[in-house]
């Protein structure tokens, strides 16, 4: 009489930290294959997303500010993002199935680790090709300005177990503002507003403005 195999679950691994491993469950004695299509962590698509701050925050910067004050513009920054971060952006981001709670000593690590990646960020902008020598004050401001801008996302990775791939959108999405608004430097209008980094730092404002919504839906 043959022997009959028993069946052996197949291994799987993954190196994405965008997709869950195909695992199974016990339902009422039965197996069922957990939904892996879905990631364990999104952000719902809902206004809570949009960071209405960042508007006023830039015409005030544009309108009424003296000579551009980018230092100044990165005081307001701060404060109104982690407000954004605790009323908007936290309640909007699901783990599994549930919303995650804030966790205040997270905010404060959160903080550190987005003062922390202003370094890296300033060495990018200056190898895409900012002065090397000169501004550095003004291109380290910038790097803040980015980084700040991205710090619900930065918040959020350290809380859902550094799933970065579902956030990187938004800091891809700060970036492309950036870059974008870069146009506007080498034309010879002789603006004060063209001076470094005030076209950038405007640049990306708008790209969190449309990014922090955008991105739930990609």
């Amino acid at each position: 009489m043959p022997v009959k195999r028993r069946s052996m679950p197949k291994k799987t691994v993954s190196f994405s930290d965008d997709e869950t491993l195909i695992r199974t469950r016990q339902l009422n004695g039965k197996k069922m294959p957990v939904d892996h299509y879905n990631p364990p962590v999104y952000v719902r698509k809902t206004l809570l997303t949009v960071p209405f701050h960042l508007l006023p925050l830039l015409y005030h910067f544009i309108k009424c500010s003296d000579n551009y004050d980018v230092a100044k513009l990165l005081c307001f920054l701060i404060p109104l993002q982690s407000l954004y971060l605790i009323f908007q952006f936290n309640r909007s981001t699901v783990y599994g199935n549930k919303i995650l709670k804030i966790h205040f000593g997270l905010l404060f690590i959160s903080l550190a680790a987005s003062l922390l990646l202003t370094l890296p960020c300033m060495a990018m902008i200056i190898l895409l090709g900012a002065p090397m020598t000169q501004l550095l004050k003004e291109t380290w401001i910038l790097a803040a300005h980015c980084c700040f801008l991205a710090y619900p996302a930065v918040y959020s990775v350290f809380n859902c177990d550094f799933k970065v791939g579902i956030f990187k959108k938004y800091f891809v999405s700060i970036a492309l503002g950036c870059w974008i608004s870069c146009v506007v430097l080498p034309l010879d209008w002789d603006r004060d507003w063209q001076e470094w980094p005030i076209p950038i730092v405007v640049g990306a404002y708008l790209g969190a403005f449309v990014g922090y919504p955008a991105c739930s839906y990609i």
